[in-house]
């Protein structure tokens, strides 16, 4: 059976490290393309991005907008932009499907996905990748991709709060991020890419069938470092009430109404997990040990790993976000 071929597409705004380490793992492991938008029209991670073979980087910028959103130009809110990027790669991708994804978000494969995507071709389902969210076993992580994995409690939604105790009301279904996981979508035909979701046809949204991927799931880190994750929140903090809404869901509002609390006690409490609660969670299925490192797709890609510690990370965070980086020192970070 010929393979099936996939595309990755992401509208990022993110230091170059992590673009690198998302691209390069995505092509080592099966992708034709990835196609990255880039938020920022003058962010300087574009050159490196295109001289990867691979790898499609279109800056959004004045004409870019003009193009995809004429009577408007460009969205404010990030979510209409990904969408509309997302549906702009998979017009112009030569594969067969396309996967839209965050930069935090990595496919890990425990089957071949290219073989997985040719049997369900034609069958008018898009394919659902299950999440994974990284969590800490140490409260000082050295590496941005230290760390276990866990997953969503929505089959076990009757007894989530049990499982999650008082930390349930920060989460959705278990999750800090989303418990949606992410689609993968035929390029051929009448479907329109959203988040989490693709739907069908030109009139009223009507969302596509989807079946649960057997072999592929969806790790996201959902900030690469704790500055990455809380920084991310004074981000969607700075939106109106009425566009949070839209944006973000409930469980996000509560973890950035916690803010006021103090910053990085909030992320240790929900992301970093002891022993007894790792053994707690496994005993529920709901607990991933392996670890994830792409650096040896990253040197078979790139040619060398570029510098993926915290402090490094953190480091060009700060330079990015200034103002971010302020409020949260106003916070007690």
């Amino acid at each position: 059976m010929r393979e099936a071929s996939w595309a990755v597409v992401m509208t990022a705004d993110e230091p170059l490290e992590l673009l690198l380490a998302n691209t390069a793992w995505h092509l080592a492991t099966g992708a034709l393309e990835v196609h990255v938008y880039l938020d920022r029209p003058d962010d300087p991670a574009a050159e490196a991005l295109a001289a990867i073979a691979g790898v499609v980087v279109t800056r959004c910028d004045t004409d870019h907008w003009a193009e995809l959103a004429p009577n408007w130009g460009r969205p404010p809110l990030q979510m209409r932009r990904q969408a509309l990027n997302a549906n702009h790669a998979r017009l112009h991708t030569r594969a067969d499907w396309i996967i839209h994804l965050d930069a935090d978000e990595f496919l890990r494969q425990d089957a071949a996905l290219g073989r997985e995507l040719a049997c369900f071709t034609g069958m008018d389902h898009e394919i659902r990748f299950p999440v994974w969210e990284r969590a800490y076993l140490d409260a000082a992580p050295t590496g941005i991709f230290d760390g276990v994995f866990r997953t969503t409690t929505k089959p076990l939604r009757p007894m989530a709060a049990a499982i999650l105790g008082d930390d349930e009301r920060y989460m959705i279904d278990g999750m800090m991020g989303h418990s949606e996981g992410k689609c993968a979508v035929p390029t051929e035909g009448n479907w329109r890419i959203g988040i989490h979701w693709s739907f069908r046809g030109k009139g009223p949204q009507t969302k596509s069938n989807r079946v649960p991927s057997p072999g592929v799931r969806l790790l996201h880190f959902d900030g690469l470092t704790p500055l990455h994750f809380l920084i991310k929140l004074v981000r969607y903090a700075g939106h109106e009430a009425e566009d949070l809404v839209r944006l973000v869901s409930e469980n996000r509002r509560v973890q950035i109404a916690a803010l006021a609390l103090g910053p990085r006690a909030l992320h240790d409490r929900l992301r970093v997990l002891d022993g007894e609660k790792c053994d707690w969670l496994a005993g529920f299925g709901l607990m991933d040990r392996r670890g994830f490192d792409p650096r040896p797709e990253m040197e078979r890609v790139l040619g060398r790993v570029p510098e993926l510690s915290v402090d490094a990370f953190d480091a060009a965070l700060r330079a990015r976000y200034p103002e971010e980086v302020a409020a949260l020192e106003a916070l007690g970070l």
